[in-house]
């Protein structure tokens, strides 16, 4: 399994890396290091995993530094020169550290997430004569920002080489995976290719408490999770909307690593709104494995996708998933990904439009003042949870998908001429 990201920053590649393992089958998970403070939660994380997990690039200084050259080279050069090296080194700092990697382990099945390491993934099967798979969480091509503007011109670029390493080895697949409905669409039919199967972000039923926590008088306790708290996440939305009902006593706990200048921005919010600072509160990163449970400390679990780009408007994050389990009332944004979701589950979660604060508003007091009503819509997200969106479910799903790729009578995908093509 290869990715450009940490265990810890993936819990979508642990959640599978553990099922294969329990399926009987030999895993070794290859990454790159990107994020610092993710280092002591892999450790943590790894300790109890059946599965190793190897490093690549950035030995030594020497060698970090040559490949932040080579990777700033190759992002300035992929406008103009389309090779497929070019366009791999612009992919990541350690794509094709990856590859090698990869290919100097022989493997029946190489399952690749992010586009730089499908690229590293299908050169290490060709070069094997093995299966290959690519799962996409996410909508590779469709970071780069909405509007008039398209966004910087660095983003709409790497959404181009996104887009043309998937193009060209998408088609060498022997199965694809997407993290929501929407973007299974998406990628049938930006690329042309039979629509990926949906495996949702769901979490192991293992993760959840024993037992769903009672309704607690007091402050009504909302709880947002990400890698990083920063704009564009929804969360001046929720600030504003406590701004309207200031009779509440409504407390927002936010956990992960600040983005430079954030923190100040929404405590200058929370100053010129007039509510109290002490109701803001701030909580370190964790492992993934601690994330539902951590959850179930609180009464209201946020998942604000903001319709920025077109990947957040077809993704269906773990946030929603991981409140479920939680057993946390739920407040969404109606967009293209989550709605399905959130229509299913009904009173378990209040949907509304991107700037509709009013109606943030008007579920916050009702859950504020009625609290028989906050513990019905927690009890109907636990139910959820329980009856369909968890990971004993949908690992079925995903390992049977493995199985059939890897069967006798399966046909390979990695065939001459696409092989060739990529």
């Amino acid at each position: 399994m290869l990715t450009q990201a940490q265990p810890s920053t993936n819990p979508r590649l642990v959640k599978e890396a553990d099922a294969l393992v329990e399926a009987g089958y030999r895993v070794e998970v290859l990454c790159s290091e990107h994020a610092d403070w993710a280092g002591e939660t892999d450790r943590e994380l790894l300790a109890s995993r059946r599965w190793p997990c190897t490093y690549v690039g950035g030995e030594h200084a020497l060698a970090r530094q040559w490949q932040r050259v080579r990777h700033k080279a190759a992002r300035a050069l992929a406008p103009v020169l389309r090779s497929q090296a070019v366009l791999q080194a612009a992919a990541g700092r350690h794509v094709r550290e990856l590859a090698k990697a990869a290919a100097a382990r022989p493997a029946d099945l190489y399952i690749a997430r992010h586009p730089g390491a499908l690229a590293a993934a299908g050169l290490a099967a060709r070069k094997h004569n093995a299966r290959l798979g690519y799962d996409a969480e996410d909508f590779e091509s469709g970071h780069a920002a909405l509007g008039a503007d398209g966004g910087d011109a660095d983003s709409r670029q790497q959404d181009r080489t996104a887009a043309a390493l998937e193009q060209a080895w998408l088609p060498c697949c022997d199965y694809i995976t997407a993290g929501s409905p929407a973007i299974a669409e998406a990628y049938a039919e930006r690329f042309g290719i039979a629509q990926p199967a949906p495996i949702l972000n769901v979490f192991p039923l293992r993760d959840r408490p024993a037992r769903l926590r009672s309704v607690a008088a007091g402050a009504l306790r909302l709880y947002w999770f990400s890698q990083t708290i920063g704009p564009d996440r929804g969360l001046q939305e929720i600030v504003r909307a406590i701004g309207l009902i200031p009779e509440c006593d409504i407390e927002l706990h936010l956990r992960g690593q600040w983005a430079s200048g954030f923190r100040e921005e929404l405590n200058d919010l929370y100053s010129s709104l007039h509510i109290p600072l002490n109701r803001l509160v701030h909580h370190a990163p964790a492992p993934p494995d601690e994330m539902v449970r951590l959850a179930a400390e609180f009464d209201v679990g946020l998942a604000l996708e903001q319709p920025v780009s077109l990947n957040r408007k077809l993704c269906l994050t773990n946030k929603l998933f991981t409140y479920m389990l939680a057993g946390n009332a739920i407040i969404a944004t109606a967009t293209p990904g989550q709605q399905p979701v959130l229509r299913t589950i009904g009173p378990a979660a209040i949907s509304y439009q991107h700037g509709d604060i009013a109606t943030v508003a008007a579920a916050l007091k009702r859950w504020h003042d009625d609290r028989e009503a906050l513990a019905r819509a927690r009890q109907c997200s636990w139910q959820w949870g329980i009856d369909r969106y968890n990971w004993d479910m949908e690992k079925k799903r995903f390992l049977n998908i493995v199985e059939q790729a890897l069967s006798p009578g399966a046909q390979a995908a990695m065939n001459v001429e696409a092989a060739a093509r990529a």
